[in-house]
């Protein structure tokens, strides 16, 4: 069981504390300052810890944001090589040579005959603009 008594002892206020196994005597003043300290002790570790944990946290997001702009410049240079083989790959087949001897072949299989005389028409171009038909048989 625990007693607490209160005394005044000239200017000072002190308490006795009894817990059954010892006796405490404590200054009531000092006690206030002691508590009055570690709660600012306290507060600014409070403080510090969450102002470290903002600095961990931009630290974080910057990395990542650098991580992203790496990543992003590397994949950037990957679209232009494809881009760049793409546009040889496209020039590659249109100059691919037509053999004309196989077509020829191709079209003779498949049934195809040269044109009849009444089937050719001649154009003529003159100055203008308008193009004009001429059945030539």
């Amino acid at each position: 069981m625990k007693i607490t008594t209160d005394y005044i002892v000239g200017n000072t206020a002190i308490q006795i504390v009894n817990t059954g196994r010892k006796v405490k005597v404590i200054d009531v003043e000092k006690e206030r300052k002691k508590r009055y300290f570690a709660r600012i002790i306290f507060i600014t570790l409070l403080f510090c810890m969450f102002f470290l944990g903002i600095c961990f946290y931009i630290v974080n997001r910057q990395s990542t944001s650098v991580m992203l702009e790496r990543q992003n410049y590397s994949l950037k240079r990957e679209i232009e090589g494809l881009e760049q083989e793409n546009a040889v790959l496209a020039r590659e087949v249109e100059n691919v040579t037509v053999d004309y001897k196989e077509l020829y072949k191709k079209a003779k299989k498949m049934g195809m005959k040269f044109p009849s005389s009444d089937q050719v028409y001649e154009y003529d171009a003159e100055k203008s603009t308008a193009v004009r038909i001429r059945n030539c048989k």
